[in-house]
């Protein structure tokens, strides 16, 4: 049931994760959606970082307010250090800004496991397009943390992994994944952890801190287990029985190929899909156990009845 006198604001309303959620939001609470991009979900279509917004959130000052921001740069490909400053540093101190008058009771901030790394990555200008995301993600929920705290809102921090859904998508990774793990002959055998992060349960998750005052505010993992290796996820998103081959000096290879396709592709202006940054992706573990002072249960025991179905190998 709608509560006139309440409303959330979703910023990045139009992307993957935010295209999901504001309909299942709008079932509890009234939405209004924020995005540089046109849609459905977006009421309206604005930068973070134009000045405008104070005029827009003029319109609400009587609501009593919670945010949840999903905004951010986050491409891996072709996009200059200053371009994620902007937008994930910049663009956030403005949209802080323009809340100023605004009765905020929460602020969920959907971060990204990346921001595990960025915490010792300092920005640089030549920075490669993942540090810099890594970096400015820490930076941007460093700024949001200082501003609840110095406002006293109650501040959720979520960090997901490579987010799924039963359908593929072009746009994410792990969509690419799904889509080219239909015409594998073989699985190649890569037992390194990948964690995954399923965007149903997410957004279960998202609601939970959005409608349950008794969850502690703090920051929260929010990966699937058991974390499954390279392999698993794979055969996971095939759906059929293949052989595991195991493949001599796999990683050498790839590296081989991706730079080959990197002088190809004009010193990496083009975008051939495989690149030396994806590779190192692809054998880097992401099973995230050793982070400290981070709440790890909590979004597991809110899926616990439904987690197993989804990663079973």
């Amino acid at each position: 049931m709608n509560n006139s006198k309440k409303l959330c604001i979703v910023t990045g309303s139009s992307g993957f994760v935010g295209s999901y959620l504001v309909p299942e939001i709008k079932k509890i609470t009234n939405v209004v959606g924020i995005d540089v991009v046109p849609s459905k979900h977006t009421n309206f279509c604005i930068d973070l970082g134009n000045d405008d917004l104070k005029e827009i959130f003029d319109e609400f000052i009587n609501y009593e307010i919670c945010i949840i921001n999903l905004a951010a740069a986050r491409f891996d490909f072709g996009t200059k250090p200053e371009e994620y400053y902007n937008k994930n540093i910049l663009s956030t101190e403005n949209f802080l800004r323009s809340l100023k008058n605004l009765n905020i009771s929460k602020f969920i901030h959907i971060s990204s496991v990346a921001s595990f790394d960025g915490e010792y990555i300092k920005f640089k200008n030549n920075l490669s397009c993942d540090d810099a995301y890594r970096a400015t993600k820490n930076l941007q929920e460093k700024r949001i943390f200082k501003w609840c705290k110095k406002n006293s809102i109650k501040n959720y921090t979520i960090y997901p992994s490579a987010i799924f859904i039963d359908i593929s998508r072009s746009d994410t990774n792990i969509g690419k994944l799904q889509e080219i793990s239909k015409y594998l002959p073989f699985i190649p055998q890569i037992n390194v952890r990948k964690s995954l992060t399923y965007l149903p349960f997410l957004t279960n998750f998202i609601i939970e801190c959005l409608i349950n005052n008794k969850l502690n505010n703090g920051r929260y993992l929010a990966i699937e287990r058991p974390v499954l290796t390279v392999t698993e996820i794979i055969k996971f998103n095939t759906k059929k029985d293949l052989i595991i081959l195991k493949v001599p000096f796999l990683k050498f290879f790839l590296y081989i190929i991706s730079y080959i396709l990197y002088l190809v592709g004009g010193l990496g202006r083009l975008d051939l899909k495989l690149t030396p940054n994806r590779v190192n992706k692809i054998f880097t573990d992401t099973s995230y156990e050793q982070i400290k002072d981070i709440d790890f249960l909590s979004y597991n025991d809110l899926n616990s009845k439904d987690q197993k179905k989804i990663t079973h190998t």
